[in-house]
């Protein structure tokens, strides 16, 4: 495992200029092995937890990543190509995967196989517009705690942000029209020369501004709910393929890439 530690500095910038590298901490998750995708802050046991696509597997991490306090299977997945995760509270954990779906899960504290098979009463399966081109589908899922609101963020070809309040039941909810979903933004438009592409996106709450995240572009920008731009963050170098993200406990911003590399940012 590989640590650097380097200056910080500060991640909100005009909208016209791009922040400089910043690192806290690097490292390599050896455990992962590849195709990490997805990370989700826990506060209630003050963890971390990582998801790999095309397998549906879940690490859970200490704030140190020095190695898995558990690795979590989801079994009977509709489509194992888990692309992200968030954490919703109660135990409660979205994941979206590549053929647009997000799928509400439980993990307990001493879980390490959940079963996602629709039949069961403590999973929830929502079914967003089919993606039009293959592999190109949802990316990211992130969630507003204050106002009980997902997102959910497709690759491209287009590129669209997906917003819709959590439903009050637990059924599933296969024909999209069901969830009320709106775009907020014309994401086209808003990311055109500056994001060629999504992978995540994370809502901060505090500032009521929602992060998205760019691996072909290796770039974060901050948004408000005008659909402004508010900053942007250029990644450091030392990871090419930038796929998750989520804000640390003391609002570090943590992005994750393939294969196994874990970035905290100031």
């Amino acid at each position: 495992m590989k640590i650097q530690v380097v200056l910080t500095a500060l991640l909100l910038l005009s909208t016209n200029a791009f922040a400089q590298e910043a690192i806290t901490l690097q490292k390599t998750l050896p455990e992962v092995g590849g195709n990490l995708s997805g990370i989700t802050y826990n506060p209630d046991s003050d963890s971390y937890f990582l998801i790999q696509n095309n397998s549906g597997t879940i690490f859970e991490y200490k704030e140190d990543f020095a190695k898995p306090v558990r690795i979590i299977r989801v079994t009977n997945l509709l489509d194992d190509d888990t692309e992200d995760i968030v954490y919703l509270g109660k135990n409660e954990y979205a994941i979206s995967t590549e053929s647009n779906h997000v799928l509400i899960i439980k993990i307990n504290e001493s879980q390490t196989t959940v079963d996602a098979r629709e039949s069961r009463a403590d999973v929830q399966l929502m079914q967003l517009p089919a993606p039009l081109k293959n592999n190109m589908g949802l990316e990211g899922v992130c969630y507003s705690k204050n106002r009980n609101v997902l997102f959910a963020v497709q690759e491209k070809k287009p590129k669209r942000i997906f917003e819709w309040n959590r439903p009050t039941h637990g059924n599933d909810i296969l024909d999209s029209t069901a969830l009320g979903l709106k775009e907020p933004f014309d994401t086209e438009r808003l990311l055109k020369h500056v994001m060629s592409d999504l992978s995540a996106c994370v809502y901060d709450d505090a500032n009521d501004q929602l992060l998205l995240l760019s691996h072909e572009s290796s770039r974060v920008m901050r948004v408000n709910r005008q659909g402004q731009a508010v900053s942007t963050l250029d990644l450091p170098a030392v990871a090419q393929q930038y796929e998750g993200m989520t804000f640390a406990k003391d609002g570090k911003l943590i992005v994750v890439s393939e294969p196994n590399i874990v970035v905290i940012l100031k």
